[in-house]
């Protein structure tokens, strides 16, 4: 019976690792969402995301999380009941709202990142390449496929 380990192995196709590190890397992520955070894994990015640029809009953090404004509304009116989030109203546009993390918002995100590090940490700590010289190479990579798919389609 043929594992899937062999199968990733003799992969001679990019995109068939690429697929095994994402799964992996949400089931790994998930698997401390839900453990230890009150956040759902598809709120990870939104959170992420106001972590970084906090004071943000919702506009952008729709575009940024390839989401519909309503789709982020609905999350931010969780994060405010649980207390991760305020949301202000924007001074320069009445309409929008200014998002910033709480204490406790600031807090989930960054047990979060430290559980990313410990990911990377964790399937970087064999390899022949130092970590930042991988993410050198993992961004010519996607790059490179942005720029193929814009001139392409």
């Amino acid at each position: 019976m043929i594992e899937y380990d062999d199968i990733i192995k003799d992969s001679p196709f990019i995109a068939n690792h690429l697929i095994t590190l994402i799964k992996t890397h949400d089931f790994y992520m998930n698997k401390h969402i839900k453990s230890g955070t009150d956040i759902l894994p598809s709120q990870y990015y939104m959170l992420l995301f106001l972590y970084y640029e906090m004071g943000t809009n919702q506009s952008d953090i729709a575009k940024a999380c390839l989401m519909d404004r309503s789709g982020v509304s609905r999350a931010f009116k969780d994060f405010e009941e649980k207390g991760l989030i305020v949301r202000e109203i924007d001074k320069e546009n009445k309409r929008a709202y200014k998002i910033t993390l709480t204490k406790k918002g600031i807090e989930t995100a960054e047990f979060l990142i430290r559980k990313e590090k410990e990911w990377d940490d964790m399937i970087c700590e064999e390899l022949n390449i130092p970590r930042n010289e991988l993410l050198e190479l993992l961004s010519c990579i996607s790059l490179k496929s942005l720029e193929f798919n814009r001139e392409k389609f």
